[in-house]
């Protein structure tokens, strides 16, 4: 007979492997112990196999009410990489997404090493869920993050190394790989050290955004200070690529100096970050080595499963064209080129837009509240941020604010909107060319409505040719969208002028 293909395979897993996680839950909530391990060891079957075919199981599984409290790490294989991580999962923040999607894209289990964000930022149990039946095993390192001073990343990142040297000690078989991703910056310091102990070891080093450069192409990250991490490192690229300069020796010029001399594959999110980062490093021979060993990957995308895992947290009438955006607001991003078309558009058009934007910081009557770490000064002047970046002077009943979302609840949220915006940020005054590609690309790719992207001539998005476009600053273009989004969903309008 011939072979069965792989989907026929993973079909015969998905349906077992769901009917066997409704047992568990079931038996678990009756306290019925036999029967919930039974279950746990028909999962362990189903959970052992190629990566695609574990993808699949495990999304789906995931579906089935109660599955999040699945004791996974029982369950999936021995860690064959190790991942270090300064933010991950469950704390909210858009690197720690995409780390846990990467994982997920592996599909391989691994051990994780972070850093505890406890009491810095929002837990998100949801975003667990994501790599959760990749993650053996997960240890928090109990140090405060720090966005930019050398000496708090390199206590994480020593530590973090010290305790990779006791996860290897303790394997009967080494690690196939070592995974670290930046943001944020100590992950790659991490890595490096414990590259550099044990050469043999893969390690992938991803970058998310050009480190030592801010959104205005300006050079960033203070000096690097004397001590046994920095000396470590400084040795070894002098030993190989001559003496570094005063601006290579500051905290997130060494972290790309250090993934570009060391990392086994280093994964660029679009092919202008990589551009950007290289045009600015001056060695000719560390850039050759960065081409041979270059991945672009964008930010992964997750399957419709996983808009389906939560309960929409919103709901919005179908008499309005609904459009959302989900996101920070800073001063090279904003929305003012949607508000500004929602005012120019006829009053009859116009008032069949509903604007909605979840952000972190709304206003207190909208749903917001303050963290404790913040101060009132600080809080307001974020909420006010926000204000500035939608523009909503003079159509305020068109538009409301809502406090950020559980990310697998943002999921679930898209799909019930018309328009989902994402905006490239603005660089043309400061970037030869944009080297940003917002994640908000990849999660609205899944949903079932229509991605709006307002992009910035030659920009990732822009090349990517979205069906749904307008330029930067182009308030008649942006017009444009929304007139005709306006028309497709409830025909002419002209009779209502």
């Amino acid at each position: 007979a011939p072979a069965a293909s792989a989907r026929e395979i993973e079909n015969d897993r998905v349906q077992p492997a769901q009917d066997a996680a409704a047992v568990w839950v079931a038996a678990t909530e009756a306290g019925e112990a036999v029967l919930a391990d039974d279950a746990v060891a028909a999962l362990r079957e189903f959970l052992h196999g190629p990566a695609d075919m574990r993808r699949a199981v495990s999304d789906h599984v995931l579906l089935v009410p109660g599955a999040e409290q699945l004791p996974w790490q029982d369950m999936i294989p021995e860690a064959q990489g190790l991942a270090l991580l300064y933010n991950f999962s469950p704390f909210q923040d858009t690197g720690s997404t995409v780390a846990s999607k990467r994982l997920r894209q592996f599909g391989a289990s691994v051990d994780v090493i972070a850093c505890s964000f406890l009491h810095h930022k929002k837990a998100d149990p949801t975003i667990e869920r994501i790599s959760a039946p990749y993650v053996k095993s997960k240890h928090f390192l109990p140090f405060a993050p720090n966005w930019g001073h050398w000496t708090a990343h390199a206590a994480f990142a020593t530590r973090a190394a010290d305790m990779a040297e006791r996860y290897m000690a303790a394997r009967q078989d080494p690690y196939e790989f070592l995974y670290t991703r930046a943001m944020w910056s100590p992950s790659l310091i991490a890595g490096a050290l414990v590259k550099l102990r044990h050469p043999e070891l893969h390690w992938v080093a991803e970058f998310s955004d050009p480190l030592s450069q801010d959104v205005e192409g300006k050079h960033r990250g203070g000096p690097v200070l004397e001590d046994a991490c920095s000396s470590m490192l400084i040795t070894a690229l002098e030993e190989r690529h001559g003496a570094l300069t005063e601006q290579e020796r500051t905290v997130f010029s060494l972290a790309e100096l250090v993934a570009f001399a060391f990392a086994d594959e280093i994964i660029f999110t679009n092919a202008l970050q990589m551009k950007t980062m290289l045009d600015r490093l001056e060695r000719k021979d560390l850039r050759e080595r960065v081409r041979g060993v270059a991945t672009v990957s964008h930010h992964p995308a997750l399957p419709r499963p996983f808009y389906r895992m939560a309960h929409p947290a919103v709901e919005v009438s179908s008499e309005f064209l609904n459009i959302a955006y989900f996101g920070e607001f800073y001063s090279s991003r904003g929305l003012i080129e949607v508000t500004s078309a929602m005012r120019s558009l006829p009053e009859y058009l116009r008032e069949r837009t509903r604007l909605h934007v979840f952000t972190n910081y709304v206003p207190a009557a909208e749903g917001g509240q303050r963290p404790r770490n913040f101060s009132p000064a600080q809080y307001d002047s974020l909420v006010r941020r926000a204000l500035d970046g939608v523009g909503a002077h003079g159509i305020e009943h068109l538009v409301s604010f809502h406090p950020s979302l559980p990310f697998l609840e943002f999921l679930a949220a898209t799909d019930a909107f018309d328009l989902l915006v994402v905006r490239d940020a603005a660089t043309s005054g400061h970037h030869a060319v944009n080297p940003y590609l917002p994640s908000k690309w990849s999660d609205y790719s899944g949903s079932s409505a229509a991605t709006w992207a307002i992009v910035e001539e030659g920009s990732s998005m822009w090349v990517m040719a979205p069906a749904l476009q307008s330029p930067l600053d182009d308030v008649g273009a942006a017009r444009e969208v929304l007139w005709t989004a306006v028309e497709d969903k409830f025909g002419s309008m002209e009779a209502h002028a």
